[in-house]
């Protein structure tokens, strides 16, 4: 995560990806699990820009998991926003802390990717969500991305829809991938725990 180290205060000028009218759309997806007053966690959030937006469309307590501290200093002081130094591998919460799990854009730098899967499974309730935010690595301009980000010395992991979805349905987290615009994707999934009630 070196380069996070140093780019934290560019990600948190310039690194908006999501408007309002993004925020909401995506807290339609997450309203099937997040009632008024839910639990979110958003792993590898960075700066919290998306956070933010959640917790107010969805009226929610979002948490930023993020590995990188300096990230975590350009999270917003909001009162249903919380910031946590961790990483998706060996998240330190409790099983079934959330109602709902959201990665944006992150997912690709995971090193132990299947690790991370099983944490989303544990951390999140049986019945609740998880909707992770990707980029398709098929085509000449995602080449060219991932060659950048390994240069950057990230993993820069892409999986491709089908693969994400198999990944999840290993475990235990079964959904669909959709493709948005461009090379954009989205998988969203319930967790489901045997034995557990919803």
């Amino acid at each position: 995560m070196g380069f996070f180290n140093w780019a934290a205060p560019l990600v948190r000028r310039f690194g908006d990806r999501f408007t309002e009218l993004d925020a909401n759309g995506i807290a339609e997806w997450l309203r099937p699990s997040v009632e008024p007053g839910g639990r979110i966690l958003d792993v590898g959030g960075g700066a919290g820009q998306l956070a933010v937006l959640l917790a107010d469309a969805l009226n929610a307590s979002v948490t930023v998991l993020d590995p990188t501290p300096q990230m975590l200093d350009y999270v917003p002081t909001h009162d249903q926003v919380h910031a946590i130094s961790g990483m998706a591998e060996v998240m330190p919460f409790p099983d079934s802390a959330f109602d709902a799990v959201v990665v944006s854009d992150a997912f690709h730098h995971f090193r132990d990717q299947p690790g991370a899967v099983m944490e989303f499974a544990r951390v999140v309730r049986n019945g609740g969500q998880v909707l992770v935010l990707e980029l398709d690595p098929r085509g000449i301009l995602m080449w060219l991305i991932v060659v950048g980000e390994k240069l950057l010395g990230e993993p820069g992991a892409f999986l491709t829809p089908e693969e994400m979805c198999a990944l999840m349905e290993r475990q235990g987290i079964s959904g669909r991938c959709e493709r948005l615009k461009k090379a954009d994707y989205r998988f969203i999934g319930v967790v489901d725990k045997p034995g557990e009630v919803a």
